[in-house]
């Protein structure tokens, strides 16, 4: 897996999983249910900044960058990388190689780094609780896997208590390594045209395209 593909894969992984906790608190499940059908009738954006600790302690290079989602269709904005996808098709663009290669992933492949379709798998393998956070403006959920064979350790999001909207997410896996997903301007936007899921060759030029379908 390339360094692009393993930053989608993360991103979305970390996204996905905000919708892991309705199965056990009323609470959360309240909040999240809210989150995800305004995400399943509306799209969303958020500009967001990813870095990941290892266990010495020593970050890598934050990675940031614009996401939009609406239900299975999405487009993620990184400036070096892009990428769209439109519910069929996906476009990686890499703007060192001016390249962009087109795939129709598989069910398989999408479960690996589609929102909703990573949601599904999680759903009913963590426990829920809520940590220690700022309790007058936010609150921490807690995500404990079940089984002790699980890659992960814990993933924490918090949420703001008014907009009910995520404000970070972090992850903990086996190794101690801790990735953090910091969100900023996450926003509704109601209706928009579906063509800002799809790659728009205009817009480069002398690119070149592999079709990989």
């Amino acid at each position: 897996m390339n360094m692009y593909k393993l930053r989608l894969s993360i991103i979305l992984l970390i996204f996905s999983i905000v919708g892991a906790f309705a199965q056990n608190s009323p609470d959360a499940e309240r909040v999240i249910n809210d989150l995800l059908a305004s995400v399943k009738v509306k799209a969303v954006t958020t500009n967001f900044e990813l870095s990941v600790t290892e266990k010495n302690g020593v970050p890598s290079q934050p990675v940031s960058g614009t996401f939009v989602m609406k239900a299975n269709k999405f487009t993620i904005d990184m400036g070096d990388s892009k990428a769209w996808f439109d519910g069929k098709t996906q476009w990686t663009y890499l703007k060192a190689d001016n390249e962009v290669s087109i795939t129709e992933p598989s069910t398989d492949e999408l479960a690996q780094v589609n929102p909703m379709a990573i949601l599904a798998s999680f759903k009913a393998k963590s426990l829920v609780k809520f940590g220690k956070a700022n309790q007058t403006t936010s609150m921490l959920v807690e995500l404990i896997p079940k089984s002790k064979k699980d890659d992960y350790l814990k993933a924490e999001v918090q949420i703001n208590k008014q907009s009910k909207v995520p404000q970070f997410i972090r992850l903990t896996d086996k190794k101690r390594t801790v990735t953090m997903l910091k969100l900023t301007n996450y926003k509704v936007l109601g209706t928009v045209n579906d063509a800002i899921f799809v790659f728009n060759k205009a817009n480069y030029k002398q690119i070149q395209i592999n079709d990989l379908r």
